[in-house]
């Protein structure tokens, strides 16, 4: 087996504390374009709630127009029908038209009535609305100050990243080349964790036994052993 110093196992340990630390933040860099996505779904939802409560109260409104507009025609049509009761001459002819505006009247109230209920839920609408928009008003202002958030702890974590990147540079530099080419294959086959502390002749990797000899071996501090089960890398601490 290949010879190693402490200070090399050491700066494997260093090397590897670097990488996770450097994956983690990786991942929540990687991570926060979905959570910026998210709030402004969440924000796009009330826009598409008030887009529906304004549609609604529109048509409310035109429902009303269409209504107050029949009214004043039914008004004209009364007012005219009781201007030829004035110059009937027959009793039938009278009795004819007297019906029709009682009929008119009668039309013209229920559409009053209509009308009352139709005013009743745009008030109830412009409510909704006015409330909605309140609360996407707030949404906003606490979307945009948790982009800012976001963004300034983004900037944080890069620049921690690019310390940890650098200190993992200035790591490699000092191992051995075959010994760092180990490294990476394990590293690469091992879930990204190449060394692993041995105790009690028990693999932190793996958590499987290793050979008590290896585990004496271990404690000279001057070879490199791997598990024989997981293949990482391994060291005890003294």
């Amino acid at each position: 087996m290949d010879k190693i110093t402490r200070e090399q196992i050491e700066l494997l340990i260093a090397l590897q504390e670097k990488e996770a630390a450097a994956l983690k933040i990786e991942v929540v860099l990687d991570g926060l374009p979905a959570k910026i996505a998210a709030l402004e779904a969440g924000l796009k939802e009330f826009e598409d709630a008030i887009t529906r409560e304004k549609e609604t109260l529109a048509e409310l409104k035109k429902a009303y127009r269409s209504c107050d507009a029949e009214i004043q025609t039914n008004q004209a049509r009364v007012k005219k029908r009781e201007e030829q009761l004035r110059a009937v001459k027959t009793n039938k002819e009278y009795q004819v038209i007297l019906k029709e505006v009682e009929e008119i009247k009668k039309i013209s109230s229920r559409i009053e009535d209509e009308t009352i209920a139709c005013l009743e839920k745009i008030d109830a609408a412009e409510n909704a609305v006015t409330e909605k928009q309140a609360a996407y008003l707030a949404e906003e202002t606490e979307v945009k100050q948790q982009k800012v958030i976001f963004m300034t702890e983004a900037d944080q974590q890069r620049q921690a990243l690019n310390e940890l990147l650098v200190q993992r540079d200035s790591l490699c530099e000092k191992i051995d080349d075959k010994i760092m080419r180990l490294y990476q294959n394990i590293k690469a086959n091992a879930r990204g964790i190449a060394v692993v502390q041995v105790k009690n002749c028990i693999c932190m990797g793996c958590h499987m036994n290793i050979p008590p000899q290896m585990y004496n071996e271990l404690h000279r501090e001057n070879e490199l052993r791997t598990c024989p089960h997981c293949h990482r890398m391994l060291y005890v601490v003294q």
